[in-house]
C-alpha cells in the first residue's frame, strides 16, 4: 500500500504526462491527484512511436509498465522481434535511403515500440489508478493561488483542489502555463496534420516516409498487417481543423493523386470516421519552468513538431525526472525542499528539451518545402543521411537518454 504521508502533488491534466506522473509519484510514496477537463478517457490521436528512450522512461516510471506496453504495442529492434526496416521514398515510390530499428534493445536498452494513442493512454490510466492515484473528471483547471506553504488549483466552475505542488501537465493550450508564463499562444507551423489507419503496402510492412511538394506520408506499422499514418500538408492556420474530417481528407487524396499508387491508396482507403485533423503548433521551450510549488511537464512545458516522434517520449521523461527530484531524500514537499526539487528538475530537463524542439521545427520546414529547387535539395540531404545503417546512431543523444538514478 502506497502512503501519501510526504504530500500531495496536484497534477492538472490527465494526458500521457499527467498520468505517467501520477503513477510514478505514488510509487514513490507521493500522493497524487490527476484533475482532468474531459470525463473520460481519451480515445483520440492516431498511433505514435516510442523510442528506446520513451520506453526506458517507461520502466523508471513504474515496476512492469514498460512491459505491459510493449505487450499492447507493436515491438521493433527488441531481441526477440522480427527484423525491421523502413523505407524514405520520394513520391513516385523511389527509394531513398532506408531505416532499421534493428539492434536498438542492444544498443540503447529497449525497443521502439508503436503504438495507438489511445490504448498507451488506456494503459497509463489504469497504471495510475491501481498505483492509487486520484483520478478526478470534469475538472477544468482556470487559474492557480500559491500561498508558499501550498496550492489551490481553481477549475472554471469554482471548484478548489489544495495540495503541496502544483504540475502543469494541461496541454498545448495550458491555463497554468497561461498565468505562470504569460507568454500568449502557440505558433502555427504552416501545415495540418491528418492522422488515420489502415493497411500496409506489401513493398513496406514496416511503414515508410514518403515526400512530395508540401506534403509527407508517415506510416508505422502496428503488427498484424496495420499501421498507422499521418498526412501533413502546408495550409492555411486553423482552416482546416474546422472542415468535416471526410473533406480534408478528400484533399489530402487529391494532394497525392499522382503518387505511387501503393503511397496514395494508404490515405484513399481510410474511413473518415477513423481519421483525425490537427493544425501542427509548437512554442519555444521555456527558460522558465517554475516557479514557488508550480511548474510545467509535458506539452503545456514543450509542445513540439512531430518529425522527431519525440513529443510522448519528453513527457514521459518529465515524469521520471521529476518524481524522481520530488521524492528525493527527506521531506521534499515542505517549502524549500518542494522548490529545491522543481529547481532540479527544470535545470535537467530544459537544455535537453530545448534542443529537442528546435531540431524537430527544422525537420519540419526541410520536410515541407514546396519549391522544385529545395525539393531536390531535400532528396539529396536524405539520401546521404539514410546511406547505410547504424542502428539509430545519428539519434544517439536522443536514444541515449537514462533515467535518474534514485536512492
Amino acid at each position: 500500500m502506497h502512503q501519501d504521508r510526504r504530500g500531495t502533488v496536484l497534477v492538472a491534466g490527465g494526458g500521457i504526462a499527467g498520468l505517467a506522473l501520477a503513477t510514478a509519484l505514488r510509487h514513490r510514496g507521493l500522493g497524487a491527484v490527476v484533475l482532468e477537463r474531459s470525463a473520460g478517457p481519451d480515445r483520440t490521436g492516431g498511433g505514435l512511436v516510442l523510442a528506446p528512450n520513451a520506453v526506458k522512461a517507461l520502466a523508471a516510471i513504474a515496476p512492469g509498465l514498460a512491459d505491459r506496453v510493449r505487450a499492447a504495442g507493436h515491438p521493433a529492434g527488441g531481441r526477440d522481434t522480427p527484423p525491421h526496416r523502413s523505407a524514405f521514398l520520394d513520391e513516385r515510390g523511389r527509394v531513398l535511403g532506408w531505416v532499421s530499428f534493428d539492434g536498438y534493445e542492444d544498443r540503447w536498452g529497449m525497443p521502439a515500440v508503436t503504438i495507438l494513442r489511445a490504448d498507451l493512454h488506456a494503459l497509463l490510466r489504469e497504471a495510475a489508478g491501481e498505483a492509487g492515484a486520484e483520478l478526478v473528471g470534469g475538472f477544468a483547471a482556470a487559474r492557480y493561488r500559491d500561498s508558499g506553504s501550498h496550492v489551490d488549483l481553481i477549475a472554471r466552475t469554482g471548484d478548489v483542489r489544495r495540495g503541496d505542488v502544483l504540475v502543469g501537465a494541461d496541454g498545448i493550450n495550458s491555463a497554468v502555463r497561461a498565468q505562470l508564463l504569460g507568454d500568449g499562444d502557440p505558433r502555427y507551423r504552416g501545415f495540418t496534420a491528418v492522422r488515420g489507419i489502415g493497411a500496409a503496402p506489401a513493398a513496406h510492412p514496416d511503414g515508410f516516409i514518403a515526400y512530395g511538394r508540401g506534403l509527407v506520408l508517415f506510416a508505422a506499422a502496428l503488427g498484424g498487417g496495420d499501421l498507422y499514418w499521418v498526412a501533413s500538408m502546408t495550409a492555411p492556420r486553423g482552416v482546416a481543423p474546422r472542415l468535416p474530417v471526410a473533406e480534408v481528407l478528400a484533399q489530402v487524396i487529391e494532394r497525392t493523386s499522382t503518387w505511387h499508387p501503393d503511397l496514395r491508396k494508404v490515405p484513399a482507403s481510410a474511413d473518415p470516421a477513423g481519421c483525425v485533423v490537427h493544425d501542427v503548433h509548437d512554442r519555444p521551450a521555456p527558460r522558465r519552468w517554475g516557479r514557488g510549488r508550480v511548474v510545467l511537464a509535458g506539452d503545456a512545458a514543450h509542445p513540439m513538431v512531430y518529425t522527431l516522434g519525440q513529443g510522448a517520449g519528453t513527457a514521459l521523461e518529465d515524469a521520471a525526472v521529476l518524481a524522481a527530484a520530488l521524492a528525493g531524500p527527506g521531506p521534499a514537499l515542505t517549502a524549500g525542499g518542494a522548490e529545491r526539487a522543481l529547481r532540479r528538475y527544470a535545470a535537467e530537463r530544459g537544455p535537453r528539451v530545448r534542443g529537442i524542439v528546435r531540431q524537430s521545427r527544422m525537420l519540419g520546414r526541410v520536410a515541407h518545402v514546396r519549391s522544385p529547387l529545395l525539393v531536390q535539395l531535400r532528396r539529396g540531404i536524405l539520401i546521404a543521411a539514410t546511406r547505410g545503417s547504424d542502428t539509430g546512431g545519428q539519434n544517439a543523444g536522443l536514444f541515449g537518454w537514462t533515467p535518474p538514478q534514485e536512492d
